[in-house]
């Protein structure tokens, strides 16, 4: 029991986005950001960047400030069905993004999902991350986002 105890704190510590996903910077990063104001009208911004153009990095430096965490019982967690939470949405502040990390030859490095106040890694099969502050830190990188993607469009 206190094996499984200290294999369950150290499976749960604090990890940055790398060591989370196991994975370099990636050398490509494509960008989905649904703003939830105006919703149900489907309104979304999409970036492609690579790696050197100052956008990326800026995208990057902000992704590398989060501290994930996660949940002990995940290996559970993928094989029951996956719940429905109800959450408060703020359209004003609120957003959904979708962020796709590629190698050099487009090979599919990470997913990473921001959805109102939630995130989730994984391609297929989404499990959930515990951010402190996720929900402040997600929302302003959505903004951050869909200001950026709005200024590409121009």
């Amino acid at each position: 029991l206190a094996l499984l105890l200290l294999w369950a704190g150290w499976y749960a510590r604090p990890l940055d986005l790398y060591a989370l996903m196991g994975v370099e910077p990636p050398d490509h990063l494509t960008v989905s950001v649904w703003p939830q104001a105006g919703f149900p009208k489907v309104v979304h911004g999409d970036l492609s960047l690579s790696a050197g153009e100052p956008e990326m990095d800026a995208v990057l430096e902000r992704l590398e400030e989060l501290r994930f965490h996660r949940n002990p019982l995940e290996m559970v967690l993928r094989f029951l069905p996956q719940g429905s939470r109800t959450t408060e949405v703020d359209p004003e502040k609120d957003y959904q993004i979708d962020l796709f990390a590629y190698d050099g030859q487009n090979k599919p490095l990470w997913m990473l999902r921001f959805h109102i106040n939630g995130w989730w890694r994984g391609f297929g099969r989404e499990l959930p991350l515990y951010v402190s502050q996720g929900q402040e830190q997600g929302r302003e990188l959505g903004a951050y986002l869909w200001e950026l993607s709005q200024a590409g469009d121009s």
